[in-house]
């Protein structure tokens, strides 16, 4: 809180005061022995006052089956909590419709107030809770910070207000950017320093942000925040706020998308009603039908691009993935791709004795060939050697390159036999495939191969099975190249 800029707003001749019938019955019905009578005869005193609260509990909003035709018998129809927050609605908003200042946007905020007022009652009454007139109440006042902001900073704030336009949601980071408060503990700190109830307080400072309110008063605040976001549908046809309502009203309430958005209709309805009957500058509150369909539209097209940044999240995703597992020049997997690989095959096969089996290929002469030929020509050649490991290999063999011209090949479910045939096959395919260069030329390649498989046995780790298909290919290099050879482990002898 910036105890300065609120010492400031307090102090500000411009800030309407609180009405003296307000004053009064507050200070009337937090007394233990009321009596309904004289909070009646209050009330009565001001006829204008009187006579409007009559006209509102004989509306459509209150929908009362008999008329009701005095101050005192509203207070037994209704109970003494409606006809209080009724008085305190109409004293207090008659008094701040007054205010003014420059070109601050009266009608944007009156609407908002409005339209989140109704929208809170009937949504306590909808989801049965008690507090449904403080909840209107505090709907009524919630953006009590802004008005008094207005007031006394002037232009400074109103240019603010100007600047987020119809984004009411942005309001509060600016205000909290710029001034270190926002209009919502303004607000409230402005309730209490008139002595208003902490039941009418709470709603005002934790509209924008439930975060940490009072447990006994959340399903009220609940209320209020969610008919902040009703606000917002019927404003500004907010499909983000129709979305946000939808899941809250879930949330916080377990109502589903269905049964909150039937609400709707019926609380524009009552806020055309209640617009009459508080005469507050609102402009044109639209057509309910029309405005639910766009905002319905609204939140389609949301959705639908919510559903395409998903996929192409996921797109991305997938092709980073890919790319941290694939050699960039040949395509074939990398060495950590190949580390997992093996590892994991390998320890399945340590629990499952499913053979698996790894071929170690080595590219013949391959320095001296890049130094005869350039190492374009040379990279050209691992690429088309890739290529003909993928083909000629099984289609659940991972195929990597291990490093420089070596490349691996991990075939699940191949013993020592099927594994040096598929590298018989391999060394034949390279052997015998013509490769040219970019002039045309014939290239003669040929690779040495080591085999080794792993059964269960024989092998306590992964490196052991590595450095054995590497020996491998040692000794098909040590016979004269283009060879294979299988590493068979030593039987141990027994003694005699």
């Amino acid at each position: 809180m910036n105890q300065q800029l609120l010492e400031r707003v307090l102090r500000s001749p411009r800030l309407p005061s609180l009405p003296a019938i307000a004053l009064e019955v507050i200070e009337l019905v937090q007394q233990k022995d009321v009596n309904i009578r004289q909070i009646a005869a209050t009330i009565s005193n001001d006829p204008a006052l009187a006579t409007k609260i009559l006209r509102t509990v004989n509306s459509s909003f209150y929908a009362q089956t008999q008329p009701i035709s005095t101050i005192t018998h509203a207070l037994v129809i209704l109970g003494l909590n409606s006809v209080k927050t009724l008085a305190l609605s109409f004293s207090l908003v008659s008094n701040l419709k007054q205010a003014g200042a420059g070109d601050f946007d009266h009608v944007a905020l009156w609407k908002r107030s409005l339209f989140t007022a109704v929208a809170a009652r009937s949504l306590g009454r909808e989801f049965g809770m008690l507090q449904q007139e403080e909840a209107f109440l505090g709907g009524l006042l919630q953006d009590l910070g802004v008005l008094a902001m207005s007031q006394a900073l002037g232009e400074a704030y109103t240019n603010l207000v100007a600047e987020v336009g119809p984004n009411h949601r942005q309001l509060t980071v600016l205000e909290r950017e710029r001034l270190q408060t926002d209009h919502a503990e303004i607000g409230a700190a402005l309730a209490e320093h008139w002595k208003l109830p902490p039941v009418l307080a709470a709603p005002i400072r934790y509209h924008e942000d439930c975060a940490g309110c009072p447990e006994e008063l959340e399903p009220m605040i609940h209320c209020v925040a969610l008919g902040n976001l009703v606000a917002d549908i019927f404003i500004n046809e907010n499909g983000q706020a129709l979305e946000d309502y939808n899941r809250l009203a879930t949330e916080w309430f377990q109502a589903s998308p269905e049964r909150a958005q039937a609400l709707l209709a019926s609380i524009h309805k009552n806020t055309v009603e209640m617009h009459r009957l508080f005469d507050v500058p609102t402009g044109p509150l639209g057509d309910a039908e029309e405005i639910l369909a766009r905002a319905n539209e609204a939140l389609q097209h949301l959705s639908l691009q919510a559903a395409q940044k998903s996929t192409e999240l996921e797109e991305t995703n997938r092709r980073l993935a890919q790319e941290a597992f694939t050699d960039s020049l040949t395509g074939a997997a990398n060495r950590r791709r190949f580390n997992e690989g093996i590892l994991e095959l390998f320890d399945t096969t340590r629990k499952s004795r499913q053979p698996v089996a790894l071929l170690f290929l080595d590219t013949d002469h391959f320095k001296k060939f890049n130094d005869t030929y350039g190492h374009q020509t040379g990279d050209r050649v691992l690429v088309e050697l890739a290529g003909m490991l993928r083909k000629h290999s099984p289609k659940d063999a991972l195929v990597a390159r291990y490093g420089g011209e070596e490349f691996a090949v991990v075939v699940p479910n191949a013993d020592r036999i099927v594994a040096a045939r598929l590298a018989e096959k391999i060394r034949q395919a390279v052997a015998t495939t013509p490769i040219t260069d970019e002039e045309g030329n014939l290239l003669g390649i040929t690779i040495s191969i080591g085999v080794a498989s792993y059964d269960g046995t024989g092998f306590e780790r992964v490196e052991q099975l590595i450095k054995a298909a590497d020996q491998g290919v040692y000794a098909a290099k040590a016979a004269g190249r283009n060879c294979v050879r299988v590493f068979a482990p030593r039987v141990a002898k027994t003694a005699a």
